[in-house]
């Protein structure tokens, strides 16, 4: 399934030079296996491997895991939508208007890679 690979990963570690093995090692993984789990998008990293993972290939972290990046950028798109939808009594109210402004920007806005 070629949508399941994280190629942005792939490509940034092939283009590094290093193989799996030397991901691994520089991971502190005993098996190359994990990082082609994460290549395949069958593992995800916990947060200290995926900063480990920036440091090594010199690209951001929702660059490295643009999938995952994009999943979880719905996901909270989704919730602030809810959110907001929860909190209707409150608008109009100017001791919530930070908050209220800042779920609507989150539930407007798409994710994206490339926004900063």
């Amino acid at each position: 399934m070629p949508d399941r690979i994280n190629v942005q990963f792939r490509t940034l570690r092939r283009a590094s030079g290093l193989v799996q093995e030397d991901i691994a090692f520089l991971l502190g993984f005993k098996a190359a296996s994990t990082v082609s789990r994460f290549e395949q998008r069958s593992h995800e990293p916990d947060i200290r491997t995926a900063l480990a993972c920036e440091h090594i290939l010199g690209a951001p972290v929702r660059t490295l895991f643009e999938p995952v990046y994009a999943e979880v950028g719905r996901l909270v798109q989704t919730r602030a939508r809810q959110r907001l939808d929860s909190l209707t009594a409150l608008v109009g109210d100017a001791r919530h208007a930070a908050r209220l402004a800042h779920l609507a920007r989150l539930a407007e806005q798409p994710p994206t890679l490339f926004k900063v």
